[in-house]
Formats: structure tokens, C-alpha cells, sequence
């Protein structure tokens, strides 16, 4: 290896790179510990406040038993048959033709420890319109004998109920309270057997408050849905299976305003379908994500940690070639531990302090130690500066790409294609031959090349 030390740096610093990368790796996984802790924390909260809830109904579930005769065959007797009473019960479930819902939302942070979590307090506001259909017999000579009819509505954590809903139908005030076990959704009110006349017209209205944590969602059961919700979150992320066709964010909050009519949702039948699981029905819904997640920035850091040791050594080596520098290979594996200790840093400080002033601190510390350690590496400041300049570019670049999300695969092919731009500059009039230790090729044709 004597015969060609430019290989053999080569070599070892490869082999350096290799080791940091077992560095890089534990303090990723760092990054995943903290950000399950984070989860563990949010999920605490939710315990103990409420968790995410989806809002359902209302409904009109009546219970009923149809009564007919059925022929049955004879035993003992071929070909003869006779007539055996069957009861069967049904339920019929009826949803509001229109149901309009205003909303508004506010927030609070909550902490666990050093875990900032997001909950929330909301108010509701829904009025809507049944037009009750006569429940005919499936049967021919069916009787129907109908049971108790229940105005049926739910959240899915009945925790976050802060009062008992305000409910009213065709002008009378109902009670609200739990819903018998046999019901697919948890609160219930009675409803008079009298005021379901067939193409009876019953308006309803329902006001309730409710906190939760994290999301908020709507399942469109009516046939004409309309939800509109306001809020001072500026950071809202919309999501389900249905987007709102209007909406304003700003820097003060958001509004947003969905209209889904049942010809577009299959939320109907899959309630009806469903049962007690409401698992898997249509919905439309809005998280409160935190805008800049520490953890899923530190994360995408990491990402670029091993681009980001390549370009600096690259960038050393270059430099050891053209300015004719030395730079022992130990002096390598210091700066490259001094590149790999700032995503701990940045973890760590990004915990307590703004993500940005967290990457300005770590950076600023890490860019001043390897400045002076370059100082005396290198012979003097002059040098020591131009490296922590180059420093300072990166983490500059490196920033951009956390934070500029949509656009990182674009930075980061600019970022290599520069590098490598420079790098061929750089070295455009080294003579590889010489630096390698072996001797030039022979000229085409035997004729020495003696230009300069």
C-alpha cells in the first residue's frame, strides 16, 4: 500500500466513514425512543382528557316485529303443508334528510414532563330535518308491531362530554342519556311513538360541548351533510375520506366548510351494515399536527448525516490534494465525531428550546470547536476560517432541507451536483498519475507528450 498512498487514504477514510455510521444509527435510534415516549405522553393526556373523537348522527332507530303466516311442510304427510306463525324482529334506521353543523374549536397544550400535547375544546351546534317513512311489511299479510324509537347519536369517547347534549325534536325538549345495549351507537333520547305519522316532518336541533385530543372527525349520515368549523389553530391538517369545499387558513386560525351529499358517501350503508362496530365507515376529519415536529425533523437530519460526513471529508480530501495540507486520519475520525455529535445536540435542545434556534445553537457550537480545532490542524486561522465557512454553508443547506419539505429532493440533488462541480474544478490540473505514485501512461503511438 506504500506503492500508492493516495489509495491507501482513500481506503482509510472509507473505512472511517463506515465507523461513524454505527454513531449515526444509535442516535436515530434515540430519535425513535423519545418520539415513542412523546406518543406514550400523548396517549396519557388522552386518558386523562379525552382522545380523538368522531362525531355520529343523529339517527332514528325504531325496533320493530313483523308477525306472518308461513307454510311450512307437514310431517309424516307428503306434499301437504301447513301454516306456522313467524316473529321476526327488524329494526328500521332513518337519517335525516339535511343536517347542517357549525363548530367551533379551541386549543390548549397540555404537558407531560418536557411532552407538549395539543387537546381541545369544542362547541356544536346542528340542525336538521327527518321526514319519517312508514315501515312497511316485507311479507305479504305481515303485521308490524313497532317498539320504542330512539334518536341515537355518538362520539367515539363519551368522556370528553362536557354536559349533557341539548336536544330537541319537532319542538319538544328529549333527554339525552345512554343507549341500551343493543344499540350501534352509545347516547340516546325516546322518542314519542305518536310523532312518527307517516311523511311526518320532524326538525331536529342538538347542541353539545366536547373536548378531545389530537383530531376531530364527522361521519355524513344525512342526505345533504354540512359542516362548517372555526378555530384559532393556524396548523390545520384535513384528512378522512372527504376534503371541505371551502376553506381559509391564516396565521390566526382556520375555517373550513364540508357539503357531502349522500350520492357521494357510502356512510349509509356501511352503518347500516356495520352494527355496533362503526370501525371503517366514511368520514371526514381535521388533526391538529404540531407544524414542526422535533422528532421528524431530528429524523430527516440523520438522513443526511451520512451525505452530510461524506461532503466534508470529500471536501478535506480535495483540499489535502490541492492546498497540499496533512491531515491524519485520526484528525479525520475527530472531525467526523464533532458532525455526528450535533444530531445529538440538536435532539436534545430541540426538547426544550424552538427547533430553530435549537439547529442555530447546535450548529453554531459544533462549527466553533472544529473552527479552532482546524486552526491548529491546518497552521493558522486563515485556513481554520475557510473551512468553518464551508462549515457553515452546509449546515446552512442542511437547514433548508428540514425545513423546506416539498423541495428537499431538489436541494439535495443541487447540493451534490455543486459539490461535485467544485471537486472537478478543483482538481482539474492535478496529475493523478504523480499523486497516485505510479508513472503516466505512454503517449499514443510511442511519442512522448512534452506540452505544458
Amino acid at each position: 500500500m506504500n506503492k500508492y498512498p493516495l489509495l491507501s487514504k482513500l481506503l482509510l477514510i472509507a473505512c472511517l466513514m463506515a465507523l461513524l455510521a454505527i454513531p449515526l444509527a444509535l442516535v436515530r435510534d434515540v430519535i425513535a425512543e423519545r418520539s415513542a415516549h412523546r406518543e406514550q405522553a400523548a396517549q396519557e393526556v388522552a386518558r386523562a382528557h379525552a382522545g380523538p373523537q368522531t362525531l355520529i348522527g343523529p339517527v332514528l332507530w325504531l325496533p320493530y316485529t313483523e308477525t306472518y303466516l308461513r307454510a311450512v311442510k307437514a310431517e309424516g304427510k307428503a306434499g301437504e303443508t301447513r301454516e306456522e306463525l313467524v316473529a321476526e324482529e327488524r329494526v328500521s334506521i332513518q337519517f335525516p334528510r339535511a343536517l347542517d353543523t357549525r363548530s367551533r374549536l379551541a386549543t390548549e397544550t397540555r404537558w407531560r414532563g418536557i411532552f407538549p400535547v395539543t387537546v381541545y375544546t369544542s362547541q356544536h351546534a346542528s340542525t336538521g330535518r327527518f321526514v319519517w317513512n312508514e315501515i312497511t311489511p316485507r311479507n305479504r299479510g305481515g303485521q308490524i308491531t313497532l317498539g320504542q324509537p330512539l334518536l341515537l347519536m355518538g362520539v367515539s369517547d363519551a368522556r370528553g362530554l362536557l354536559a349533557a347534549p341539548q336536544l330537541r325534536l319537532a319542538g319538544r325538549a328529549l333527554p339525552v342519556g345512554q343507549a341500551p345495549g343493543s344499540s350501534p351507537l352509545p347516547l340516546a333520547a325516546r322518542v314519542d311513538l305518536a310523532l312518527l305519522q307517516p311523511g311526518a316532518v320532524l326538525d331536529v336541533e342538538l347542541a353539545f360541548d366536547l373536548a378531545g385530543t389530537g383530531r376531530i372527525a364527522w361521519v355524513p349520515l344525512a342526505d345533504e351533510n354540512s359542516v362548517t368549523l372555526a378555530s384559532p389553530w393556524p396548523h390545520p391538517s384535513f384528512g378522512g375520506d372527504h376534503l371541505p369545499r371551502t376553506r381559509s387558513v391564516t396565521a390566526s386560525g382556520f375555517e373550513a366548510t364540508w357539503r357531502v351529499p349522500s350520492l357521494s358517501s357510502r356512510a349509509q350503508s356501511q352503518f347500516v351494515e356495520a352494527g355496533k362496530d362503526n370501525a371503517g365507515i366514511e368520514q371526514f376529519s381535521v388533526a391538529l399536527d404540531d407544524p414542526v415536529d422535533v422528532y421528524r425533523l431530528t429524523e430527516r437530519a440523520t438522513k443526511y448525516g451520512g451525505m452530510f460526513v461524506v461532503l466534508t471529508f470529500a471536501a478535506f480530501f480535495v483540499l489535502e490534494m490541492v492546498k497540499r495540507w496533512r491531515i491524519h486520519p485520526m484528525q479525520y475520525l475527530m472531525i467526523g465525531a464533532a458532525l455526528v455529535l450535533f444530531f445529538l445536540l440538536l435532539l436534545s435542545l430541540s426538547e426544550h428550546l424552538d427547533f430553530a434556534l435549537a439547529y442555530g445553537i447546535a450548529s453554531a457550537g459544533c462549527i466553533a470547536l472544529l473552527g479552532h480545532y482546524l486552526r491548529h490542524v491546518l497552521g493558522g486561522w486563515g485556513p481554520g476560517l475557510g473551512m468553518s465557512g464551508l462549515l457553515v454553508a452546509l449546515y446552512g443547506v442542511l437547514y433548508g432541507i428540514l425545513v423546506s419539505e416539498d423541495n428537499a429532493l431538489m436541494m439535495g440533488s443541487l447540493l451534490l451536483f455543486g459539490v461535485l462541480a467544485a471537486i472537478m474544478v478543483a482538481t482539474r490540473r492535478i496529475d493523478w498519475y504523480s499523486v497516485m505514485g505510479s508513472e503516466p501512461a505512454p503517449a499514443v503511438g510511442g511519442f512522448e507528450d512534452t506540452r505544458s
